[in-house]
């Protein structure tokens, strides 16, 4: 299967690129994300990366917006450079950035930069950036699975409670909305955000909040530099909160692709995952009501 796969990537940068498939080399795949394929190519003297989506990835993402939010930010200069961007399939090509993923590095080293790119990017007042739609987005996930056992129904009842009464109407900014540290490189001349799928509008809290999706922990630390004092409780509550958000919708995400198979093919188990994320959720949840 992997030889296919390769053998089609050689081909869609040949194309892409208009060059002669024989001066196209594959000389990695990316780790990452589980579900799609994006390889590191050479193409003579030039380096890319090249992004197949996986089966059903389309479905979570509108490739339309996820072009028009990688034009909105390319004058910050924070995210690669994207040759080639089909919005039909969500096929990219984008120059190779020369660095090494936050993953495999210390993290707390690299916290003044974490932060100088996410204020510059949570401060740029770039105009036209579409709403995360936070609820919408769920029930959309939701729409896939059918599934939405009482447990998953009464955690998503909390949050959207609470949402509508204290959260809704805050201030919004130009989000990443998955600021985990796999999306994060260290360059040679500065810090990348990559892989800008979900970006748009939402609380700045909700970037603080990816950053902890190994260890939550992380994203308090994060947090903490990036109000440049300790955060209140309420404030830490604030990434909490949209923490159990991203939990319940990678459960429903996780659900899908348990029910597609796709765990199956690349050997994850979707199922035990999606049963993680809700019991992560409640543990917010608890959290939540006695802290509160």
């Amino acid at each position: 299967m992997s030889q296919i796969i390769e053998k089609e990537v050689i081909e869609r940068v040949a194309i892409g690129l208009n060059v002669d498939a024989k001066d196209v080399k594959i000389v990695e795949r990316l780790k990452g994300g589980v579900s799609h394929y994006t390889y590191h190519v050479m193409v003579n003297d030039n380096a890319y990366t090249y992004r197949k989506i996986g089966e059903g990835g389309n479905l979570f993402v509108d490739r339309k917006i996820e072009y028009q939010m990688i034009q909105k930010v390319a004058p910050l200069h924070i995210n690669s450079d994207v040759i080639i961007f089909d919005v039909e399939s969500g096929e990219k090509i984008s120059n190779y950035i020369e660095g090494t993923p936050l993953t495999l590095l210390e993290y707390k080293d690299h916290l003044d930069a974490v932060v100088g790119t996410l204020k510059k990017l949570h401060q740029s007042g770039i105009e036209g950036v579409v709403d995360y739609g936070l609820i919408n987005r769920l029930s959309l996930y939701e729409s896939y699975t059918n599934q939405r056992t009482p447990m998953y129904q009464s955690l998503k009842s909390f949050w959207i409670e609470k949402y509508q009464k204290e959260y809704e109407h805050n201030k919004k900014v130009f989000c990443h909305n998955d600021a985990q540290r796999s999306n994060i490189v260290i360059g040679q001349d500065r810090l990348y955000l990559l892989d800008w799928e979900y970006a748009g509008l939402n609380e700045f809290y909700y970037d603080i909040a990816s950053f902890g999706n190994v260890d939550f922990n992380d994203a308090l630390i994060l947090l903490d530099h990036y109000l440049g004092r300790k955060a209140t409780l309420e404030e830490q509550n604030h990434v909490r909160f949209y923490r159990m958000f991203q939990t319940l919708q990678w459960h429903q995400v996780a659900l899908y692709k348990h029910n597609i198979g796709l765990g199956e093919k690349i050997q994850v188990d979707f199922m035990a995952l999606a049963l993680k994320y809700l019991q992560i959720a409640e543990s917010f949840k608890s959290y939540l009501e006695t802290s509160s």
